[in-house]
């Protein structure tokens, strides 16, 4: 079904019997109510026909002939200042208007015709219809827009959130199931240990002709005799005393002390497997644990808060009507924090296009918030119909800059880095070193930079994304290659920076004179699942610097304390371009090397400003 307007309604009812209100002679509401349906967006042609046809019907045949030469002219001019600009403002649409109504009044009492009034009469409607004008059009932009339900329509709530709630509890029980599962094993029980020795008595002793002589029952040492190898073996100990004492039970000892490692070794092979297996059982249940939190976060996704905030909403409208914007559709959403995110879709009126940080000053002064359009929109909206999402801005802002020095005997760099500014307010910064220099190092780096932009542009938060990367680097490949990871995430609001280290070196922070040192002892990414993600919480303000650093910086100053002196190098740079910055830091750590490079180096700066 078309939508209901009810402005089109209105209007078109009241340009009908506008010409039956009549003030001293004059009748200031025909043009008045004409022209604020004119500039408020309904169908232009069916107010024309209603105005005229009121006319026609209801007025006499000077009225009709005066106020439809009003009418006429009036629309004639603003088409063509609209044709002109793209559009026209209500404001001189209704000093227009206006104009005409007092030049076209007072030429008709220039005539000497019938219906004619003293000219202080004739400005007085030209002031009340410009006044009408400018108010009523205001009033209106107020006014909602709905679509009726069909007959016999009832509505049908869907409780999409409660069900995605309810698969995110389903998916935490089978994590959980999978984690109850695991038990891994690093020693051999009592009942394997017999099994193994069972194993080896049938391969030799089995085909022994002094088999029942050695294992007469309760009389013979070899069950202990075996039992302790085997220990001795499970404990990594010398077996050569074993070898001696087996020696003077067993005449066929070196057949025995063969299949006795065979047999260990095959079981030790099998633990090692299925410890294999209890490790990618976790991987799934990390997997499976991060599939709920998204669940649970699209059930928790923005509200829709455009009914209630309908005046702020109206007023966008009109804001947006004035500089020849046609809004088809707007939406105001509000995330769990309080921020506002604003949807648009629509075009200008004519051919000319304007700007999209233009459109989202326009936002900003009539919200009382400071707006700007997401990442990678759209520069310029034009006479086709397209949509754009503004969010709030933030507080804070941070511009990065980076130096790197590649090892001397190699080609690239074993290092890779990402910055990155989320449209959810929040300011992303990693770095990663991968194990070994050259092309190898460079790809694993890279892969772990490439997972965590994916993660944390879906919206993942740092510890579940690094959980959910370092699953999958754990089951990659048969390289054994294993990278660290320096993260930061920043909130550009409230200036809180959590610091996600594994295996990286330290961080420093410049804040005024002081260098903090951010510091956390891990293994790299990718050696076993279960590995914990800690986190360490600092707070950043205006003109700070976060300086992130590889281990090829530290370990080459050739100092006895490498943490101290570069806090002393960071101190001294005076620049506040982050590159700059970098490449400062970086010059001062070669005279330490002596200009050589025997390790990759990348210096990560951010700083931190206020808008």
């Amino acid at each position: 079904m078309k939508r209901f307007d009810l402005k089109q309604l209105l209007l078109c009812i009241a340009t009908l019997v506008s010409s039956q209100f009549e003030l001293a002679g004059v009748y200031p509401l025909i043009p008045a109510i004409f022209m604020t349906g004119f500039l408020s967006g309904v169908n232009r042609s069916l107010l024309f026909l209603c105005t005229m046809g009121g006319l026609i019907i209801l007025a006499p045949v000077t009225v009709l002939v005066k106020y439809g030469l009003i009418v006429l002219l009036s629309t004639v001019l603003i088409r063509g200042v609209e044709w002109y600009s793209g559009h026209c403002r209500t404001v001189p649409a209704a000093i227009l208007t206006a104009g005409i109504t007092v030049a076209v009044g007072i030429g008709w009492s220039s005539m000497k015709l019938p219906g004619t009034s003293a000219v202080f009469i004739r400005i007085c409607e030209g002031i009340l219809v410009c006044g009408f004008i400018y108010v009523v059009t205001k009033l209106l932009s107020l006014i909602p827009e709905w679509e009726p339900r069909s007959a016999g329509e009832l509505p049908v709530y869907v409780p999409g959130g409660q069900r995605l709630n309810e698969y995110a509890e389903s998916f935490e029980k089978l994590s959980k199931t999978f984690r109850q599962m695991n038990r891994y094993k690093e020693d051999f029980t009592a009942e394997e240990l017999g099994r193994m020795q069972t194993e080896v008595t049938g391969r030799i002793c089995a085909s022994c002709n002094q088999c029942a002589i050695c294992w007469e029952e309760n009389t013979t040492p070899m069950y202990q005799v075996l039992y302790r190898f085997l220990q001795a073996l499970q404990r990594g100990a010398d077996v050569n005393e074993s070898a001696q004492e087996l020696e003077q039970y067993c005449p066929y000892k070196d057949d025995m002390i063969e299949q006795i490692m065979l047999v260990f070794e095959k079981a030790h092979l099998n633990m090692a497997w299925y410890n294999r297996l209890q490790e990618n059982r976790d991987v799934i249940a990390q997997q499976l644990d991060a599939m709920a939190y998204i669940m649970e976060d699209c059930a928790n996704e923005e509200q829709d808060v455009t009914a209630r905030e309908g005046k702020l909403a109206a007023t966008m409208r009109y804001a947006w009507k004035e500089r020849g914007i046609t809004v088809e559709q707007l939406r105001i959403l509000e995330n769990s924090h309080g921020k506002w995110q604003i949807y648009f879709q629509g075009k200008t009126r004519g051919t000319k296009c304007i700007s999209v940080k233009e459109m989202a000053k326009i936002i900003s002064s009539v919200s009382g918030r400071s707006f700007k359009p997401v990442k990678d929109s759209k520069a310029l909206l034009g006479a086709k119909s397209m949509s754009l999402l503004f969010c709030e801005s933030c507080r804070l802002t941070a511009y990065y800059g980076v130096a790197k020095a590649i090892r001397d005997d190699e080609q690239v760099s074993g290092d890779n880095f990402s910055f990155q500014m989320l449209d959810n307010g929040s300011c992303i910064m990693s770095v990663s070193d991968g194990m070994g220099s050259g092309y190898a190092a460079c790809k694993e780096s890279e892969m772990v930079i490439d997972l965590i932009e994916k993660f944390m542009e879906a919206g993942f938060l740092p510890d579940t994304a690094l959980r959910m990367m370092n699953s999958a680097m754990v089951t990659h490949g048969e390289n054994n290659l294993f990278s660290t990871v320096d993260l930061m995430r920043l909130e550009l609001d409230s200036g809180i920076a959590e610091f996600y280290k594994i295996g990286a070196a330290v961080t420093f922070i410049r804040h005024g004179d002081e260098v903090r040192v951010v510091e956390q002892s891990s293994l790299p990414v990718g050696v076993f699942a279960g590995q914990k993600v800690p986190k360490i919480t600092q707070k950043l303000e205006n003109s700070d610097f976060v300086v992130m650093v590889t281990d090829g910086v530290l370990e080459h100053l050739h100092v006895e304390n490498a943490n101290q002196t570069m806090q002393e190098i960071i101190r001294a740079v005076t620049t506040n371009n982050p590159a700059q910055f970098a490449r400062e830091v970086l010059d001062q750590v070669l005279l330490f090397t002596g200009g050589r490079v025997r390790d990759d180096m990348t210096i990560l700066t951010a700083g931190i400003w206020e808008r």
